[in-house]
């Protein structure tokens, strides 16, 4: 087949055509390479590849906007999980968080709160507190929070999460969309006069992170500006989205 040697899978080179498979947009393709590796690994007992190509299949379903099949996934995910007794380990904690998500894509942000919650127990125990993994927890946590209407809880996990941050070397990408999120909140949460102050605020802060991000090459900028300015531009400043619109065409022609 390929992908096996010595009656184990080669997992590395399974992920690696999936990668070129959503690279060259081939989606139908990429659905078939990883189901059908999936039930290969069922097959060979190796549960190790099966939870890992699972967590991907999740994923790739949440991205492409497929909530049924999304949802399925998610219930293979969390029986294999359950299975190997990684619910209590930092991989079943991941499961959860990539689980949860796909929960929230599919409208289902009160399912997803309590996997969250449960990957929250594991990673605030056995990851150090500026570990940015758990940073983005509380980002996703806080999404779904919002999408809930739990405002208060919402704003907490948001502050928690930039205050990780903030600790961080090289997280400016990931500050920038916190921020943003924060103007989002603001926006539901304050009478209008205070809100679009605090959203000039957050909008701003966003823009200086970002501009730090391009200034230092950082890998993610062009992927986290493109996520920004829609926001940016939802809430009125359309000169900054512009100046990101001019930073992102500059290194797409130099790239």
């Amino acid at each position: 087949m390929g992908f096996m040697q010595g009656g184990s899978m080669e997992i590395q080179r399974i992920l690696d055509k999936y990668d070129r498979l959503m690279d060259e947009k081939e989606f139908e393709e990429a659905d078939r390479h990883l189901n059908y590796w999936i039930e290969e690994a069922k097959a060979l007992g190796d549960d190790r590849s099966a939870f890992t190509l699972l967590n991907e299949l999740v994923g790739y379903y949440r991205m492409q906007g497929k909530k049924r099949e999304t949802v399925s996934a998610i219930d293979r995910l969390l029986d294999i999980t359950k299975e190997m007794e990684l619910n209590d380990t930092v991989s079943g904690a991941t499961a959860y968080i990539n689980a949860a998500t796909g929960y929230k894509s599919a409208d289902m942000a009160e399912e997803a709160l309590p996997l969250y919650e449960k990957a929250l127990i594991i990673y605030e125990r056995d990851l150090t507190k500026t570990d940015t993994r758990i940073s983005a927890l509380y980002n996703n946590m806080a999404l779904t929070l919002m999408a809930l209407k739990d405002y208060d809880r919402s704003g907490s996990f948001f502050l928690k999460a930039l205050d990780i941050l903030e600790k961080n070397d090289n997280s400016e990408n990931e500050q920038a969309i916190t921020l943003l999120n924060l103007a989002d909140l603001a926006e539901k949460i304050m009478p209008a006069e205070k809100a679009e102050e605090k959203i000039a605020e957050y909008i701003e802060e966003a823009k200086k992170k970002l501009n730090e991000s391009f200034i230092k090459k950082n890998p993610g900028f062009k992927f986290t500006a493109e996520k920004c300015i829609p926001a940016i531009k939802y809430h009125g400043y359309f000169l900054i989205a512009m100046e990101l619109e001019d930073k992102i065409s500059g290194i797409t022609k130099r790239g």
